[in-house]
């Protein structure tokens, strides 16, 4: 009798959890507005590797636009709050019990880790080999690859101020922070979802004032190994930078993920629906997003078009649903997540392979004319693709859905990464 009951509450349960997993309904708008930050931090990245740290693909005084895409990151954080809410949140709305909070950290797990440990120890492989067959050590590169960076990347630590620097796959460092993230996401839901409107206006004034604290108070004390003293910033590095990543990058994470906690409120009270819900306002934020990187201005004005942008996604109207549901666009999406970690693995064992057979070196690299730039950023771009749909294809759905133990029955990518 005891069992019975026992079978009874967990069936009470697990019907009451999979109501509540099914409500989420699928914002289908988000997906591409991913994918293309995706594709953007390749391009970014790109660049950084054909111009030696310089930019080749834009020239600075052309635009600086190019040089501000490691705020794609930023936007990521964002969505990902609202995402995590959309999907999540009833979960935890009136309390965090152990049941749904190890269902939720499972599924989080299943997402996010098995695609950071393949491309962690395709990395850690690839240096090795590269080590056997005599290519020197790139210091930008690999300064931090120890065995301690291994285990902090392991256990997804790698960004919360124990390195000087950038470890295995760079990117990752916005895994370990919103790792972390998600992990106290449960317990934020029921205090910020039942703020009042005043209580919401000062958690969204205080999550840009933490991205002012940022630009002025945690950059200038950031640290950089011995080995990287010659390292200098480019010209028109920004000084008010949001660009905190190994070190007080969860501080960045942390207020792009409770703002967009926010955005999500709004979304769920219609917060301007009339004017967001328009493919017009949409293409007009987008301009302004443009120009205010174009024209480097402060990070933090360039961050305040990301939560508007999303949330007239989110709404969607006639002409962004028509453009934003392209089977394309939808696939980009899908990929985005292996776009981002699978790119840098790829770019260094091409770097290594050229350095090896003496097309380039790393005392004199060349570089390339913008036009062949934009020829080899193309063809990495498609090389990229294609790799990122083998691993979505191959790796990360069955991976996801071999630790849920079950297929999904919620499509799940639309939550970031």
């Amino acid at each position: 009798m005891i069992l019975s009951c026992k079978g009874l509450d967990t069936l009470h349960f697990s019907s009451k959890f999979n109501t509540k997993f099914m409500n989420a309904t699928y914002l289908s708008n988000l997906t591409p507005l991913r994918g293309i930050a995706a594709l953007l931090t390749v391009i970014y990245h790109v660049d950084l590797f054909l111009g030696n740290g310089a930019n080749v693909l834009i020239r600075m005084e052309d635009s600086m636009a190019l040089s501000r895409m490691y705020l794609m990151v930023d936007f990521f954080f964002i969505l990902s709050g609202f995402i995590m809410c959309h999907v999540y949140g009833k979960w935890f709305e009136e309390s965090v019990n152990s049941a749904t909070f190890k269902k939720f950290t499972i599924a989080r797990f299943a997402r996010v880790y098995p695609l950071h440990l393949a491309t962690l120890l395709f990395t850690i492989v690839l240096f090795y080999i590269s080590a056997q067959l005599g290519i020197p050590k790139n210091p930008v590169l690999q300064v931090e690859n120890t065995g301690y960076s291994i285990v902090t990347n392991l256990l997804l630590l790698h960004s919360m101020n124990l390195h000087h620097w950038f470890s295995w796959v760079h990117a990752s460092w916005s895994i370990s922070t919103e790792w972390w993230a998600y992990m106290i996401f449960p317990f934020l839901v029921r205090p910020l979802m039942k703020l009042n409107a005043l209580g919401r206006v000062m958690v969204v004034l205080l999550c840009f004032a933490g991205y002012v604290s940022i630009m002025f108070f945690f950059v200038p004390l950031v640290t950089l190994p011995p080995e990287l003293s010659f390292f200098v910033p480019p010209a028109g590095y920004p000084k008010d930078s949001l660009n905190v990543a190994f070190q007080f990058g969860f501080l960045r994470c942390l207020f792009g993920f409770v703002l967009g906690m926010m955005m999500y409120r709004g979304f769920e009270m219609n917060w301007g629906k009339k004017v967001l819900g328009n493919g017009y306002t949409m293409l007009i934020l987008t301009l302004g997003l443009f120009l205010s990187l174009h024209f480097a201005m402060a990070d933090v004005i360039t961050v305040s078009f990301f939560p508007f942008l999303l949330l007239s996604g989110a709404y969607g109207s006639k002409a962004i649903d028509r453009i934003f549901t392209n089977k394309a666009l939808q696939r980009l999406g899908d990929w985005s997540f292996s776009i981002y970690l699978v790119h840098q693995p790829l770019l260094y064992l091409i770097t290594n392979i050229l350095i090896y057979t003496q097309v380039t070196n790393l005392e004199a690299p060349v570089k390339p004319d913008p036009l062949t730039s934009w020829i080899i950023c193309i063809v990495f771009i498609a090389l990229t693709l294609l790799v990122s749909f083998l691993t979505y294809r191959f790796l990360e759905v069955p991976a996801r859905q071999w630790i849920n133990r079950k297929p999904k029955t919620l499509n799940d990518s639309a939550l970031t990464s």
